[in-house]
């Protein structure tokens, strides 16, 4: 473990970046790259480590002198590694940049905070997209009030105050959805949350919730039913379950060259 002397401008937030990471030295320098080219000063960037066994532990030691803390060792998943990345946090707002996330801009930061006061729980933006097919596309995010839906906004570019945290963590029992049922819970107890209308982060296709996209709508599905059970959810949920799993078929029988030929048209990419 390490721990920085760095010292913080008084009259800005401190961000904390929390990364999570498990064998993933080929994205994890991306990740650290950007994080140490935000312009914003005031940033506490935390890495904390699965236990990986390929060259994690040797990017994480490159940049030790810009990580203000590190730790690795074994976990019971990504969201007991992120419940112990908000256990060392001190920053004021937290946001999660894993392992092949960077953020939008080298300015996003200094964008979002600097000179900026925040009366709210959350703070969230949209997101780039970027796919391994040659392209990528922003994805706005949805209306708060539609988060019954499922996740309006990836995780990457949301921000959350750390007196959320002192009272709410993420359920590691919920191995896909945990972060949806942590922010639809703060929503059901009022939190208030505040758009940006801009990106904030830009992350890879083919995320955890990405490649086990059908899992991830039972997960919505389960934990929305879980607190506000109604026939409205339910067909929505069985909709949304039956459009899933002809995409994930279609993506697995379809000709590439097909596939990416629906999907821009999907996104109306050029």
């Amino acid at each position: 473990m390490l721990q920085s002397n760095k010292i913080f401008h008084k009259n800005f937030p401190i961000v904390s970046i929390i990364t999570i990471v498990k064998n993933d030295s080929e994205n994890l320098e991306r990740t650290i790259k950007s994080v140490i080219a935000q312009t914003y000063n005031n940033i506490e960037y935390i890495i904390i480590d699965g236990g990986s066994t390929d060259n994690t532990i040797k990017i994480i030691q490159r940049y030790e002198k810009n990580i203000f803390n590190w730790i690795s060792e074994p976990d019971n998943g990504i969201y007991d590694a992120m419940n112990k990345g908000i256990k060392i946090a001190k920053g004021k707002w937290i946001v999660f940049l894993n392992a092949g996330d960077i953020f939008y801009k080298k300015n996003t930061l200094e964008k979002v905070f600097l000179g900026n006061y925040y009366s709210t729980d959350f703070i969230y933006g949209d997101c780039k997209i970027v796919y391994n097919y040659g392209f990528s596309r922003v994805n706005k995010a949805g209306d708060i009030k539609e988060l019954w839906k499922g996740m309006i906004f990836s995780h990457q570019s949301l921000f959350t105050h750390n007196e959320v945290f002192k009272k709410n963590k993420f359920n590691i029992e919920n191995k896909i959805g945990g972060d949806f049922e942590f922010i639809y819970q703060c929503y059901l107890n009022r939190y208030k949350f505040h758009y940006l209308g801009f990106p904030v982060a830009e992350v890879l296709a083919g995320g955890l919730s990405d490649v086990k996209r059908i899992r991830s709508v039972i997960s919505w599905w389960s934990t929305v039913n879980k607190y506000s059970k109604n026939i409205k959810i339910n067909i929505y949920y069985l909709n949304l379950f039956c459009k899933t799993l002809i995409k994930v078929c279609m993506k697995s029988i379809l000709p590439k060259k097909i596939y990416i030929f629906l999907l821009k048209r999907k996104y109306n990419i050029n």
